[in-house]
């Protein structure tokens, strides 16, 4: 069937979709989500079929804005359309929902088709759920590790070995990585970090090191960093390393479904992908957390180390505790100072030793140090000045000013601060309702907004003392998040005197 192309200066989504009218796809059976073959002149695409009656007429066929990127559609008049086979990919999926289990090139096959966008949203969203109801074997989960880093991009970093730390998420702050690469940067270790951006939270790694430098770069570019200065700090969504996985997380996060086979898998693709040999993987634990409690943390320890060394990757896992932040700034620009104060020497002190321990492990992974005796050499790298001349060589050649201070951040100009109403100790901290207030002021987005803390969790405070101020860059979002607000992250548990007098007989 031939039929006038429209274009339609919409971005629909990441894979080629078309807009049909009703009449015409029941003229060559076609459905809605069915698939077509579509062929332009010399090029021919396949897409997935969506109906209307209004924004295309009859005999016209609406290309979007996926394809018209991909192809120079302005000058072509007429398409060629006819009925084409959903791929094949499509029947494991189905096979994965019955609760089979699926063969290698099955499930390469999957991610093949993830990356070349022959997938849609529905088919990405049925794989998903599948794994989420009928989880992933070992095996599968392997070999859907492996088919990640085979159809994405593998850096080549001539230094071995290469080592690297990841922590599953879900604590405010935690800004270890900018701490953790210095340190062992300075002291000859090669750590090429790729990091994400925040989902759910008020910043992630990548937010956060964007307020100091460019994050942005491409394979080459990256591999030239550190092939010169041994570490980086990057974004890794811009590399395409284990790019299936970038895509499934997209499909994932209206649902928030996160379950721990594809946990594993989207850690230890892109940990293969950047080449890496010595891994430190931190699972905070608790009740806000991904994961609840010690025991769920043992079994997923158990796994990272099981496909380790599958993958020949050592890998050592840290349980730590989840149940508050981690620094006194959340937001990007507000734990970006608390990571320069860190490597300065100064404070926060847990920010401090998270990241101390965290690098420790790595040094006596890497025969850089005594059993037990690696956090002792992290903070001597800190207290000598190492770390924060290796941060700032990695500002400078990521194309920032490598003279920085922690004042000269701007944070935001409107703030609000919130105080505490009685006498006692800090004894909860809600680290969701955290992030939720941080990303009301604007976080990450807004570079200076979020909350800072005056007090940590276990502190005693008197009455009217200061618990955290909210920083944003409009008065409108401060007034938001004292609505979302509604109480206090923090809860104060109050100091009660009871005095008994004698009673006379």
């Amino acid at each position: 069937m031939l039929l006038d192309i429209k274009l339609l200066d919409i971005e629909a989504t990441d894979y080629p979709l078309v807009l049909m009218h009703k009449e015409d796809a029941k003229f060559i059976g076609v459905r809605r989500l069915d698939r077509v073959n579509v062929r332009v002149q010399t090029e021919n695409f396949v897409a997935v079929v969506d109906l209307t009656e209004k924004i295309v007429s009859k005999g016209q066929i609406g290309v979007y804005d996926y394809i018209c990127k991909k192809l120079d559609l302005s000058c072509t008049v007429q398409a060629e359309v006819t009925p084409a086979a959903p791929p094949e990919s499509v029947l494991y999926i189905r096979k994965k929902l019955d609760g089979n289990t699926l063969a290698k090139d099955e499930i390469y096959s999957i991610i093949k088709d993830t990356v070349d966008n022959r997938l849609s949203d529905v088919e990405l969203s049925a794989f998903i759920s599948a794994i989420y109801t009928r989880g992933l074997t070992i095996e599968e989960v392997l070999n859907l590790i492996n088919s990640m880093v085979n159809t994405g991009q593998i850096l080549d970093i001539k230094k071995k070995p290469v080592f690297d730390k990841h922590c599953i998420g879900g604590v405010p702050g935690n800004r270890t990585t900018m701490v953790v690469v210095p340190i062992l940067g300075a002291a000859g270790l090669t750590i090429p970090k790729t990091s994400s951006r925040a989902i759910s939270s008020a910043s992630g790694t990548t937010d956060t090191m964007e307020v100091l430098s460019e994050v942005s770069f491409h394979k080459d570019e990256i591999e030239r960093i550190v092939n010169k200065i041994g570490c980086c700090i990057v974004w890794g969504g811009g590399v395409d390393l284990a790019i299936a996985d970038d895509k499934l997380i997209k499909v994932r996060n209206p649902l928030k479904l996160d379950p721990q086979s594809l946990l594993l898998a989207s850690i230890l693709a892109k940990k293969k992908a950047v080449g890496s040999d010595k891994v430190v993987i931190d699972i905070p634990v608790s009740k806000n957390a991904k994961i609840k409690d010690n025991n769920l943390a043992k079994k997923l320890a158990r796994d990272f180390i099981e496909l380790g060394e599958k993958l020949e990757m050592e890998i050592k896992c840290i349980i730590t505790y989840g149940g508050k932040p981690v620094g006194r700034g959340i937001g990007p620009g507000l734990e970006a100072i608390d990571v320069l104060n860190v490597l300065e020497g100064k404070g926060p002190y847990d920010l401090r030793q998270r990241s101390s321990e965290i690098a420790g492990l790595l040094f006596e992974m890497g025969g850089k140090a005594p059993r037990g005796m690696g956090r002792e050499i992290a903070e001597q790298m800190i207290d000598k000045g190492k770390a924060i001349s290796k941060f700032r060589q990695i500002i400078e050649e990521q194309g920032g000013d490598s003279k920085i201070k922690p004042e000269d951040i701007p944070i935001g100009s409107y703030n609000h601060t919130i105080k505490s109403e009685v006498e006692g100790r800090i004894d909860f901290m809600d680290t969701v309702m955290i992030n939720r207030i941080a990303r009301v002021c604007g976080a990450p987005d807004d570079k200076g907004a979020g909350l800072y803390f005056h007090v940590e969790k276990g502190e005693k405070v008197s009455k009217g003392q200061k618990l955290f101020t909210l920083y944003a860059d409009k008065e409108r979002k401060i007034d938001n998040a004292l609505k979302v607000l509604d109480g206090s992250p923090i809860r104060v548990e109050k100091v009660i005197f009871d005095i008994v007098e004698g009673v006379s007989v």
